[in-house]
């Protein structure tokens, strides 16, 4: 079978597409920018990285990677290409998306609502049984702050906290809309905040966890930009960092390892689905604030973290971390979330591990990587 996916160099992408090489022995054609050699060569460098070791000849000849854009009409692809991988695919993974949290509207829209339209037009031409998995979030229920979200609820009844949140809702509605419209069959993959206790290559793409343990990294190594570094600030115990967020506010974290194999259960070995359904990747058990700052303080002997509803008159440490992260801190939530459907396709499959403390400080610890210390990688778009 050949699937068409997109987002192939993107955290969750890159772990689809490596299963899909791998253990599913299926041919794969990633969609991404640049020439086809170096698409490739990104491609390969990112899924060697999150594997850890270099994929096989014949792994490695299961994929082709080809020019495009998902937000460009025609997916940016030429005319008789466009057609001839329409008529040869059997499947669409779309799990591109700009995932920058404190991005434009206009930028987050391009990418999130435009390309996922692009991407609808393009599985209106491929077989009527081609199946379309398309890659949400658990944002989609905006800002809900208490309660049960449900896996087959969409509402912008609550609003929503960043402008990412609201393009991937509207980007999901097009989904139902067009599985509606056209008698289609469509999944739709909602997962939490995927992590990873696990250290990749310097390729690896990043996850939120990771992304602010090199923030806080960077503060307690340097101070940050424009704050002085801590020979010059005093002694470690004297560094004390407020965050916006309330201590009883919850996340829910979900290990990477259950996620991929929850969602190629799901999207992958299900039998058809009628019209379009939604299933939560999710944990079980929300992990709450505080035993996140727990975690980095214990990775940070001497640092001090607080958790309050509002910062007052911010250090220049606080004042960078909320200008590298305003999406992550902008939740309130305190709400779990229906996984019936998900566990209906899952069968056999264990729950997660625990996100105890453990798993938050290996989560937490940067990679060896130090580049761009001061520019935290969720502001990228994933698989872009």
């Amino acid at each position: 079978m050949t699937l068409l996916i997109t987002g192939a160099t993107g955290f969750l992408g890159s772990r689809v597409l490596y299963e899909l090489l791998t253990t599913y022995e299926h041919d794969a054609v990633a969609l991404g920018r640049g020439s086809p050699a170096s698409l490739r060569a990104r491609v390969l460098a990112v899924l060697e990285a999150v594997s850890g070791r270099s994929l096989r000849e014949e792994e490695r000849a299961r994929l082709r990677c080809v020019s495009g854009d998902v937000a460009s009409p025609y997916l940016g692809l030429t005319p008789a290409l466009y057609r001839r991988l329409a008529a040869e695919c059997r499947a669409v993974w779309h799990c591109a998306g700009d995932i920058a949290l404190a991005g434009e509207r206009e930028r987050l829209f391009a990418v999130n609502v435009r390309g996922t339209a692009e991407v609808l037009t393009f599985t209106e031409q491929t077989d009527p049984s081609c199946r379309l998995v398309h890659m949400s979030t658990m944002a989609v229920a905006g800002g809900m702050p208490t309660g049960v979200v449900l896996e087959d609820h969409l509402s912008d009844a609550y609003d929503f906290e960043t402008h990412y949140d609201w393009s991937k809702y509207e980007a999901e509605k097009l989904v139902r809309q067009w599985a509606q419209r056209r008698s289609r069959e469509a999944i739709v993959l909602r997962p939490s905040v995927v992590a990873s206790d696990q250290k990749f290559g310097a390729r690896a793409p990043s996850h939120p966890l990771g992304v602010l343990g090199q923030l806080i990294d960077t503060i307690a190594r340097t101070g940050g930009p424009g704050i002085p570094a801590p020979a010059e600030r005093g002694p470690a115990a004297d560094v004390r960092l407020r965050l916006p967020v309330s201590p009883d506010v919850t996340f829910n974290l979900v290990p990477d390892a259950y996620a991929v194999k929850a969602m190629l259960r799901v999207g992958h070995d299900s039998g058809p689905v009628t019209g379009v359904r939604a299933f939560h990747i999710v944990h079980p058990v929300e992990t709450s604030a505080r035993h996140i700052a727990l975690a980095i303080e214990a990775l940070h002997p001497g640092l001090s973290v607080s958790l309050v509803d509002e910062v007052v008159d911010p250090t220049p440490a606080e004042s960078f971390v909320a200008a590298s992260l305003p999406g992550f801190l902008s939740f309130r939530h305190r709400r779990t979330y229906d996984r019936a459907n998900t566990l209906a396709l899952t069968s056999g499959l264990a729950d997660p591990n625990p996100i105890d403390h453990s798993y938050l400080v290996r989560a937490l610890t940067p990679s060896g990587s130090r580049e761009d210390p001061y520019l935290p990688r969720n502001e990228h778009p994933v698989g872009s």
